[in-house]
Formats: C-alpha cells, structure tokens, sequence
C-alpha cells in the first residue's frame, strides 16, 4: 500500500469490538495503516446449550439438499461436532453447501469442501433467490442462537423445507460492564467498528440506548454493512461509514476513505 495511505489512519484511535477470536485481523490491519487499535469485545461465541440438534443433524447430512451457513463460527462449530462424532467432513461433499461471503467459503474450503454458492452482495437474504428453485427441497441453517428470520422466512416463501439449529450462542462478555465502555470511550476514541448487530446491541444492552448515543456522541461509527448499520439506526445511532460489502477488508478500506474525508 502506498505510504501516503499508511500515514492516513496515523494518530487515530479506533476502537474495536469483534470477539476475540477475530479482533486481531482487524486490529491488525488497521494499524498496518497507523492507527492505534483498543480492543473491547462486545460478544463472546459459545457452544449451543445442548448439542442434540447439531449432532442429529449432522448424523442426518445427506438427508439435506442443500446446507446454508451464514459466518465463520457455523462453519467452525459444525466442524467440531463433525470431529467429536466421528464424521467425515468428506460428508459435505455429497450435499449442496452456500457460503455468505468469502471467509465463510474460506472456513469451508479448510474443511474440504468448496461452497456450490456464495451470492455476489454479501447479505444472508441474496442466498435465498440465488440458490434458484428450491420448491421442496430440505434446507440445513446451522447458525447463531439469535440470528435473524429473514433467510429462513424467504426461503419458506418460496418452498423450501428450512430446518434451522443453533451451532453456536453470541453473550455479552461476563467482564463487559457500563463502569469499562465508560473508561474506554472517556480516554478518548476516534471511530468505533461494528461487525455485526450483536456488537452494538449488546453495548445497548450494558447502558442503554439513550446512554450509548450520548458516549458516542463525536465517535464516528463504521459498520461492515447494511443490515449492521440498520441495527445501529434501530438505537439512535447513524453509521458514518458503511463498508460496501461484508468483508474486513472492505471495513477497513471505508474507515479509510471516511477518515479522508474529514
């Protein structure tokens, strides 16, 4: 990258609130490009409550035309329960499999298999019209406990048989409290990045909408996408920089880009 570029996000603090497990490419990433990166993870990913469904399911794969995930951790949680049953991941590769976007298909192609579908807009909703007729056939959703309805219902509109299970939990973190938001954003932070609805909601949930519009208040907001950046709307809080697609390179590039503009 050009060096003109890598002195753009010098002396910008960006807070960042991905799990854990994926705030280090992020953080990464921007501080190729200068910035100071302050972690503070807003969901942390667990195994579902019971495992009963996922495994049934699993054990039941090639009853199943085609199998949707829709993010990374279903694709690590479903490979973890494919290894703990003693399953194949070979097993995949007798059945249809969408991917979201390119690191779902990456997750994928690590287990073997390579998605028969990942949609050109990264969005969970352009699966359902790509996959073409689906008109009873028997659809796997291995995803979050809280993801949205929208998928399944528009695949349910136009005939499919959608059997959805929860691959994994997104909580708040036992050690996110208002007390250390409230110390973070008070030592001073330039833009805040949200990569899914749950980053936000949950920092909602911790203070309060009304309370997290006034913390935020001279933060710019980055958002992967759209339906992250609706979530933001949702509690008071308009998105200032919307990556174009689903991708961290992408939110990293708009943070760029908005950072240029002011």
């Amino acid at each position: 990258m050009e060096t003109s570029s890598l002195k753009r996000l010098e002396g910008v603090r960006i807070l960042v609130t991905r799990p854990d497990t994926q705030n280090l490419l992020l953080s990464a990433k921007l501080r190729n490009l200068g910035a100071t990166t302050i972690e503070l993870p807003t969901i942390t990913i667990l195994p579902p409550n019971t495992m009963n469904r996922l495994d049934k399911s699993i054990l039941m794969i090639l009853h199943y035309d085609w199998v949707i995930f829709t993010s990374v951790h279903g694709v690590r949680f479903f490979r973890q329960r494919l290894e703990a049953l003693g399953e194949s991941p070979d097993k995949l590769k007798q059945v249809k499999v969408a991917a979201i976007g390119p690191a779902t298909a990456a997750a994928l192609e690590q287990l073997g298999k390579e998605p028969d579908y990942v949609p050109a807009q990264y969005l969970s909703e352009k699966i359902a019209v790509g996959l073409g007729d689906v008109k009873g056939k028997r659809i796997l959703l291995p995803r979050a406990d809280i993801a949205s309805k929208k998928l399944p219902e528009l695949l349910r509109q136009r005939g499919a048989k959608v059997e959805e299970v929860v691959a994994y939990r997104t909580v708040i973190p036992e050690d996110l409290s208002a007390d250390r938001l409230k110390s973070v954003l008070n030592q001073g932070i330039d833009v805040v990045t949200f990569t899914s609805p749950s980053t936000v909601r949950n920092l909602a949930q911790i203070v309060g909408p009304n309370e997290l519009q006034v913390l935020l208040k001279g933060v710019k907001v980055a958002c992967i996408g759209p339906i992250t950046a609706e979530a933001t709307k949702q509690l008071g809080i308009d998105a200032d920089i919307v990556a174009r697609a689903h991708t961290i390179d992408d939110l990293v590039e708009a943070i760029e880009n908005g950072i240029r503009t002011v």
